[in-house]
């Protein structure tokens, strides 16, 4: 059941508003093929993992992986099964990307249905179609895209708010996919973690004490996996401290200690909207990120209002992947929170259709419009300016362009001074 309102008068999946939301899903699907079949070189890190998957055995993981590469072993395995099959190298290498980049593409409607106001559904829908930083990653060899689809998957089972008791095939499926889906994605355990919370608490809420039993039963299964995702790739991991410098940045000081870590940590929340969401608008990058952050904070009480499990649902995972960025387990930046992309999207998409509900629908209309002009205009840029050509430049935070935190960098470095004029 939807916890959206069914306002009367509200378009239906045959009206404008439905085929809006079906365009936006042709619009993804295309752009993430096109990117795909555009062939773009390899980048270091594809070439640096490519190492550890052609011609290696399957299921090798009894060796360290070489130039201190890391990625989940289900995907190390697709991909090593997958590169065993006619296809070049690099086609071969960028399908199981792909296919997960499709697959957020059909599923993003569905869990915009169940979370978000009816109105909300097709600008989360264009919103994950535009977001340049998910098309990339879904023709790059690499991991991300499958955290991406993965988050969606476990948001989109989790218990539903009216159920009295969740029926035995949504059980199954919460069971499979939270044992499986650690050996495919390290960050698709903090959406399992606020899911299994939800379970746990409506049982109990319930005063199901079966049900509460069988909750915890599943979810420590789904530790048992992750455990034993955990320690092989410890084994797999390099033992240098490379990774844990790289993205020493990225280990938020919380709780800050000063204003300066006060202010990095909200800088660093708000980024999430520019990297990896991708969402842009004719302001500037800190003008969007003021815009899209506030206007979240209203879809958080929009939702609660309504659907106070949906919200924690939808922040569960977001406090989990501070608190691990916090204990230093895990970095909060850029491509290694894409699971993060379509949580932030609900939730300013709910906080725009919530504002045309105060005020008038042409509200909801024109803010959508802000960000998705400014999203169309990048990929207009990347995909067909740039076409074949987009090269991923080597930036030292390994991100796929500059996003606010280098904005608000630039903004705060002083100007240099011009340099005296020598005299003959």
């Amino acid at each position: 059941m939807e916890p959206g309102p069914d306002l009367a008068g509200e378009p239906t999946n045959r009206t404008l508003w439905g085929r809006l939301t079906c365009l936006a899903v042709a619009v993804g699907v295309a752009l993430r093929v096109w990117e795909y079949s555009s062939f773009r070189a390899l980048y270091m890190d594809e070439e640096a993992l490519l190492k550890n998957l052609v011609g290696v055995p399957v299921f090798d993981f009894g060796h360290v992986l070489s130039q201190d590469q890391l990625a989940p072993p289900g995907f190390l395995v697709v991909e090593r099964l997958i590169l065993r099959s006619p296809l070049n190298e690099l086609a071969a290498g960028r399908l199981f990307p792909l296919l997960c980049g499709l697959a957020s593409m059909l599923l993003v409607v569905p869990l915009a249905r169940r979370f978000v106001d009816r109105r909300a559904v097709p600008i989360a829908a264009w919103f994950l179609a535009l977001a340049d930083h998910l098309i990339y990653y879904s023709a790059e060899i690499k991991q991300y895209s499958c955290d991406l689809v993965l988050a969606m998957a476990a948001l989109l089972v989790a218990i539903p708010r009216d159920a009295e008791r969740p029926t035995p095939r949504r059980i199954a499926a919460l069971a499979l996919l939270g044992v499986v889906a650690p050996w495919f994605s390290y960050p698709v355990v903090f959406v399992l973690a606020g899911v299994g919370f939800h379970w746990i608490a409506r049982r109990a809420i319930a005063k199901d004490g079966r049900g509460v039993a069988l909750a915890v039963g599943v979810c420590l299964a789904w530790l048992i996996s992750f455990v034993g995702c955990f320690a092989v790739s410890h084994i797999i991991v390099s033992k240098r401290d490379f990774l844990w410098v790289w993205w020493n940045f990225a280990f938020l000081p919380i709780p800050p200690h000063s204003a300066n870590d006060a202010r990095f940590v909200a800088e660093t929340l708000a980024n999430v909207f520019i990297n990896p969401g991708s969402l842009l608008t004719p302001f500037s990058l800190a003008v969007t990120a003021v815009l899209a952050s506030g206007l979240a904070v209203v879809g958080c009480v929009s939702l609660g209002r309504r659907w106070r499990g949906g919200l924690f649902l939808l922040l569960a995972p977001l406090l989990f992947s501070l608190a691990a960025s916090a204990l230093r387990q895990y970095p909060f930046h850029g491509r290694l929170i894409l699971s993060l992309v379509p949580i932030y999207h609900l939730l300013l998409a709910e906080g725009i259709a919530a504002v045309g509900r105060f005020t008038h629908v042409g509200a909801t209309i024109l803010l959508a419009l802000v960000f998705i002009v400014g999203q169309a205009s990048d990929i207009a840029w990347n995909q067909f300016v740039m076409s074949k050509s987009r090269a991923r430049p080597f930036d030292t935070h390994g991100d796929l362009k500059n996003d606010l935190l280098d904005y608000l960098d630039d903004q705060r470095r002083p100007p240099r001074r011009p340099e005296r004029e020598r005299t003959p």
